[in-house]
């Protein structure tokens, strides 16, 4: 985090260049950057703007790892305004009807709007999540059948299946690969269609060889959990990233479970740190609960989060919820009190636009990396909630109005 008095824009500027600051390290490994004169924007000969930024205090853009917000049933130039608002440039959609990116195209990926990828079309088993969602947009007549199977999802439940279907998928040119686990050891919700429609995913078998098939393709896999058993299986399947903590919606199920099954344990905590995955947060949906159900949520939540980040597992910020965005995730994090505000900027900041974008130079107020960051107007180190006062949005070196 950088205190900036001015900042000079040069024109066509793309990277970042400082020069003059004092650094100074707080407990926590974060660097805090005063600068003291001015931030150079690029390598250019002639200057563009010099701006007064009053004392505001700048961050790299905030991301959104998990959101299928980005679609044409939307309001579409509603999100996107709502997302540059809250300062979230880099947002993941793991699951979406491919032919939806052709829509979309014209309004992402663009200097003034947001950065995105897609997943296109998750892979699930036969009556499996999120076929309940492409059926109630069916039987509503806003979807056609060819969005069902082989658009929206996927089913494959033996490894034969998968490779079967493999080059139709790969064909729709997926940028990652979504896959989904829930309640895989509850082998009686397969001997059960009906009740259980929706509330199932892939068997491990099957994980595996579409894991193997991704990473032919040089494609990362990330994967729907509900349960530590279904986190523990990803962790074998050898996924590159979880897009849920265990227990994220504890009495989301059919049947009820007790709360020990939503327990992550040290030796699950270190194989993912040893192997590298991402495991995004999704927490936000525990403040729509009851006042006890709500305490007991956020207590197995910071339980949870003590013990991935005792182990140091890469986290990102994701909320994957349709109507809201990160930073209601991130202000409820700041409420469980388990990370520092200066833990929680870098999670939002550097770790979720690198979970989003991984090798692309963004993230970090470095030389070399992309000219986008946001100016607060207070310091989000002594309070978090700074990070909703923006008084400055700048994506690529081009200021957002």
């Amino acid at each position: 985090m950088i205190r900036a008095s001015t900042i000079v824009f040069f024109a066509a500027s793309r990277s970042v260049r400082r020069r003059d600051l004092r650094c100074c390290d707080n407990d926590d490994g974060l660097r805090q950057r005063e600068l003291v004169r001015r931030v150079w924007l690029c390598l250019a000969i002639r200057i563009d703007a010099i701006v007064d930024l009053e004392g505001g205090y700048v961050v790299p853009p905030f991301g959104e790892a998990h959101n299928h917000n980005v679609e044409p049933l939307n309001n579409l130039p509603k999100v996107i305004a709502t997302y540059l608002e809250h300062g979230i440039f880099y947002v993941k959609n793991p699951n979406n009807l491919p032919r939806d990116r052709e829509t979309v195209a014209p309004l992402v990926n663009l200097p003034d709007s947001i950065d995105i990828t897609f997943a296109n079309g998750g892979w699930t088993s036969t009556g499996g999540h999120p076929m309940e969602i492409a059926k109630r947009l069916l039987d509503r007549e806003l979807w056609a059948e060819r969005d069902g199977e082989g658009g929206f999802y996927w089913t494959a439940d033996t490894r034969d299946q998968v490779k079967r279907s493999w080059a139709a998928y790969l064909a729709q040119k997926p940028q990652f690969v979504k896959t989904y686990l829930l309640f895989s050891g509850d082998g009686h919700r397969r001997t059960e269609p009906e009740k259980f429609f929706g509330w199932k995913g892939l068997t491990p078998e099957a994980l595996r060889a579409i894991v193997e098939c991704a990473h032919q393709a040089r494609l990362r896999v990330s994967a729907h959990i509900e349960t530590t058993q279904d986190f523990h299986e990803a962790l074998l399947a050898g996924v590159d990233e979880i897009t849920h903590m265990p227990g994220f919606r504890t009495a989301g199920d059919v049947d009820s479970h007790p709360i020990g099954e939503f327990e992550l344990s040290d030796a699950d905590a270190e194989l993912a740190r040893r192997r590298g995955i991402v495991v995004v947060t999704t927490l936000v949906g525990a403040t729509k609960l009851e006042k006890e159900q709500r305490a007991e949520q956020d207590a197995l939540n910071a339980r949870n989060l003590r013990r991935l980040l005792a182990h140091r597992v890469r986290l990102a910020l994701g909320s994957d919820s349709y109507r809201q965005d990160t930073q209601a995730e991130a202000l409820y994090l700041a409420s469980l009190h388990v990370l520092s505000n200066a833990a929680l900027v870098k999670l939002w900041t550097e770790s979720t636009a690198t979970a989003i974008y991984p090798g692309r130079r963004i993230g970090q107020l470095r030389d070399g990396y992309e000219a986008s960051f946001l100016v607060l107007a207070g310091d989000p180190l002594k309070d978090f909630g700074q990070v909703t006062q923006i008084t400055r949005r700048v994506k690529q070196g081009r200021t957002l109005p």
